[in-house]
C-alpha cells in the first residue's frame, strides 16, 4: 500500500528548502567540469588524458557506490527521518574536501594518487547529500505535476549555486591583472574560488535540511521491506526494471552532451572562438537566461507535451544549436572571431543549447517518480533511494563520457602543455570544431532513441495511484 503523503500542492517553503539542497551539486559540477581539467592541465601542467582519467576514475568509483548510498538512505530509520541524517552528517567533510581540491595545489601536482582520493571523498560526500536528498521528491508528494515543480526548483537552485560560482569565477576570482593575460591560466584565483565554493556548500546543505526538517518527521513511516535484508536484491530490481532501463539508456546521452559542451567550454571559448577574458564574464548571462528560461517552460511543456516527449524535443533541439555555430564559422558565414557581432552570436546559440539541454534534464530527472509507483504496483515496495541512486549514477557515467571524449579532444589538439590560444594553429581550430559539433548532433540523437522506450505517462501514472489507493487524480500544478 503506498505511504500517503499530505493531499494537495506543497508549501511554497517546502519547494524552497527542498531546492536548496541541490545548490551543492551545481557548485560541484560547476567545478569539476567547467574549470577542474583547465586547472590541472593548464595550470599545474597535467596531461590532460591524466586529468580526464583522474575524473572518470572518481566518477566510476563513486557511480559504484551510490545504489548501496540509495539502499541504506531508504533503510535508515532515526527521530529525524530516513534521509535528513545524511544530509547533517556530510555537510562538514564535504565542504572541508572541496576547500582542499582547489587550496593544495602543491600537494596536487606532486601526487596524483593524493588528487584521485581527495576527487573521490568529494564526489562520494557529494552523492551522500545528493542521493537522499532527491530520493525526498517521491516521498513529499505523489502528485505528476508537482514531482515536475520540486524537481524545477531543484534543477533551478542547483543550476543558481553553479551559476554563481562560475560567473564569480569568470568576474572575480579567475581574471587577470596582467594585459594580454587570462586568469583561467593563473593559479591564485583558484584558491578563492574553492573557499567560496566550500563555504555555499556548508550553508546550503544544513539549510536545505533544516528547512525540510519539520515536514519529513511527521511523514507517515514508509512501507516495510519486502525483498529481505538484501540491499544487492533491491538494486537489481531496480536495474531490470523496463522503464527504468529506458530512461537510463536516454539519460546517459544528454548527460553525456551536458558534460561534454561544459568540460570543453574554457577550451572551444579560447582556442577556437579567441574570447578574452571581459568576453568570458557575458558566459554567465546566457547561462542565466537558459536557466530561468528552462525554470519557466519545463512545467507547461511537460503539462502538454508529457515528460518523456519534452525530453526527446528538447535533446534533439540542444545537439542543433550547439552544432550551427561551428559549421558557420568553419565555412566562413561567421563574422571575425573575437569581435562584438561574434561575440553576441555565439552566446545567442550557446544559450539556446544550454536551454534545451536543462529542459531535457528536468525532464529526464522527473521522470524518476514515476518509476516509483511502478515498482510498487509489481513488487508492493518502495526504493526509491535506490531508484535516484541508479539514476545518478547513469549521470555519472555520462559525465565520465563526455569529460573522456573531452579529454580526447584537448590531447587531440595539442594542448597537452601550456599554450597561449593565438598560438594554435588555424587548422588545428578548425578541426576542433568539426569534431566538437559532430558529437553534439550524434549525442542528441542517441539520448532521443533510448528515451523512445520509456513508456510512462500521465494517464498510466494516475492508473496506478488509483490501484495503490492513494492517487490524486486531476490535481493541477499550482506554481
Amino acid at each position: 500500500m503506498i505511504t500517503p503523503a499530505p493531499p494537495g500542492p506543497l508549501p511554497m517553503r517546502i519547494k524552497l528548502a527542498h531546492g536548496l539542497g541541490s545548490v551543492t551539486l551545481g557548485i560541484k559540477e560547476a567545478g569539476l567540469t567547467t574549470f577542474f581539467m583547465l586547472y590541472y592541465n593548464q595550470v599545474l601542467g597535467f596531461d590532460p588524458r591524466t586529468v580526464s582519467l583522474v575524473l572518470i576514475g572518481a566518477m566510476v568509483i563513486d557511480a559504484l557506490v551510490d545504489p548501496l548510498i540509495g539502499r541504506l538512505s531508504d533503510a535508515t530509520r532515526t527521530r529525524f527521518g530516513r534521509r535528513l541524517p545524511w544530509l547533517y552528517g556530510a555537510a562538514v567533510p564535504m565542504a572541508i574536501a572541496w576547500a582542499l581540491l582547489w587550496v593544495s595545489p602543491d600537494i596536487a601536482k606532486h601526487s596524483t594518487l593524493g588528487l584521485i582520493v581527495n576527487v573521490v571523498a568529494v564526489r562520494i560526500l557529494v552523492s551522500a547529500c545528493e542521493i537522499p536528498s532527491v530520493s525526498l521528491v517521491a516521498e513529499l508528494t505523489r502528485d505528476y505535476d508537482e514531482r515536475t515543480t520540486l524537481m524545477r526548483f531543484r534543477f533551478l537552485f542547483g543550476w543558481l549555486g553553479g551559476l554563481t560560482a562560475t560567473a564569480l569565477a569568470y568576474g572575480y576570482f579567475l581574471t587577470s591583472d596582467e594585459p594580454g593575460q587570462s586568469g583561467l591560466l593563473e593559479a591564485a584565483g583558484y584558491t578563492g574560488f574553492g573557499l567560496f565554493g566550500a563555504a555555499m556548500i556548508l550553508v546550503t546543505t544544513l539549510g536545505s535540511a533544516l528547512g525540510q526538517h519539520r515536514r519529513i518527521v511527521s511523514l507517515p513511516p514508509p512501507p516495510a521491506a519486502g525483498h529481505g535484508n538484501s540491499i544487492f536484491a533491491d538494486i537489481a530490481l531496480a536495474f531490470r526494471n523496463p522503464a527504468f532501463v529506458a530512461l537510463a539508456s536516454g539519460a546517459l546521452f544528454i548527460v553525456t552532451g551536458y558534460a561534454t559542451a561544459i568540460a570543453s567550454i574554457n577550451y572551444m571559448m579560447l582556442y577556437v572562438w579567441k574570447l578574452g577574458d571581459a568576453q568570458f564574464a557575458w558566459y554567465p548571462l546566457g547561462l542565466a537566461i537558459a536557466v530561468f528560461g528552462a525554470f519557466a517552460a519545463v512545467g507547461r511543456a511537460h503539462r502538454r507535451f508529457g515528460k518523456r516527449d519534452t525530453a526527446i524535443a528538447a535533446a534533439l533541439f540542444s545537439g542543433a544549436l550547439a552544432f550551427l555555430p561551428y559549421a558557420a564559422r568553419n565555412l566562413g558565414f561567421w563574422p571575425e572571431l573575437g569581435g562584438t557581432a561574434s561575440v553576441i552570436l555565439l552566446l545567442g546559440f550557446m544559450t539556446l543549447s544550454l536551454f534545451g539541454q536543462i529542459v531535457a534534464n528536468i525532464s529526464a530527472a522527473s521522470m524518476v517518480a514515476e518509476i516509483v509507483e511502478a515498482h510498487e504496483v509489481d513488487h508492493g515496495t518502495r526504493i526509491e533511494g535506490v531508484f535516484f541512486a541508479g539514476y545518478l549514477m547513469t549521470q555519472k557515467f555520462g559525465q565520465a563520457l563526455g569529460i573522456f571524449l573531452v579529454g580526447q579532444l584537448v590531447a587531440f589538439a595539442g594542448l597537452g602543455e601550456r599554450m597561449r590560444p593565438e598560438d594554435l594553429p588555424a587548422d588545428t581550430a578548425t578541426q576542433m570544431g568539426w569534431i566538437y559539433a559532430g558529437l553534439m548532433v550524434a549525442i542528441g540523437v542517441l539520448a532521443a532513441v533510448g528515451l523512445r522506450r520509456y513508456a510512462i505517462d500521465r494517464a498510466s501514472h494516475e492508473a496506478r495511484l488509483a490501484l495503490l489507493g492513494g492517487g490524486e487524480p486531476g490535481h493541477k500544478e499550482r506554481s
